[in-house]
């Protein structure tokens, strides 16, 4: 809990930052990404992720990054149950 209203704080000041005084964008975006996924919203994660790729669409440690976190997102939206082929597995795609 007190670990998260740190966090929470970060996010915070990194969010006035990047609007204020954006000056290395990227970086600023990217640890509030890593901060979001330390809380578990990767779905904010992804999207300064992305932001990061709009400015520089060859970053590769972004594209990387990104993919990582739609994985997990996938697994974690699987619904194991719903394909009835008892041949299928889910977790083997």
């Amino acid at each position: 809990m007190k670990n998260e209203k740190v966090i929470n704080n970060r996010i915070r000041k990194l969010t006035r930052k990047i609007e204020n005084d954006p000056g290395d964008m990227t970086a600023l975006l990217r640890e509030r990404a890593g901060l979001w996924e330390q809380l578990g919203d990767l779905g904010e994660a992804l999207n300064d992720l992305r932001k990061i790729l709009e400015k520089n669409p060859e970053d590769i440690s972004t594209k990387n990054r990104i993919q990582y976190l739609q994985m997990i997102l996938r697994f974690n939206n699987m619904d194991i149950f719903s394909d009835t082929n008892t041949n299928h597995d889910p977790w083997m795609e």
